[in-house]
């Protein structure tokens, strides 16, 4: 699908579910009617926050207060599977982090989407296309049967990971995992030792 379709249908608000590095993403603008529709086309909790991509550190510095320790492990591992929990910075509306003091970053390892970032000039708010509670998703075919309807466009390729990325918590003394992915503890806790 052409970048200019996408890059248009996401700043009018709507919905695109495109593969990833890790598994098969659903994003849009980081604007509250856009988030709204994510929820909703996902059954997601509302006390779940979306994670967000960004295509740099500097972009992630724009939104985020980010630490040494933090600084390392993004030199190490970003781009790739890995999202990080940072402290958000005031000017991240509340309604991107459903009212949280915390925010979750990734930037993937795919050319495609940090060229989107690149030329949108913001961060998008990325979650997993799927249904809350279900699998996370990795074929194109798969994402349109079961998003079909709730989605404005979709890049038909398949996802290039078969996991989720590791989610680590950087705003403590100590690195906490949320969640277990492609980068291991052992991996992260190495590159800071």
């Amino acid at each position: 699908m052409d970048i200019d379709k996408i890059i248009k249908i996401l700043i009018n608000g709507g919905l695109v579910a495109f593969p990833t590095d890790t598994v098969f993403g659903l994003a849009c603008i980081k604007e509250e009617k856009a988030i709204a529709k994510v929820y909703e086309a996902k059954g997601r909790s509302f006390d779940k926050p979306l994670p967000m991509m960004c295509d740099s550190l500097k972009m992630i510095k724009e939104v985020a207060l980010v630490n040494d320790k933090a600084e390392k492990i993004i030199d190490a591992f970003v781009p790739g599977a890995l999202t990080l929990i940072f402290e958000k910075k005031d000017s991240v509306e509340d309604f991107v982090t459903m009212g949280r003091k915390t925010i979750g970053i990734r930037v993937p390892d795919d050319d495609f989407i940090l060229d989107l970032i690149s030329r949108l000039g913001m961060p998008l708010m990325v979650t997993s296309a799927n249904v809350s509670g279900e699998g996370s998703l990795l074929k194109w075919e798969d994402v349109l049967s079961c998003m079909d309807h709730r989605i404005d466009a979709i890049v038909c390729e398949d996802a290039r990971g078969e996991s989720a990325s590791t989610i680590i918590d950087v705003t403590g003394e100590d690195i906490k995992v949320l969640r277990q992915g492609p980068i291991l503890l052992e991996e992260i806790m190495e590159v800071l030792s």
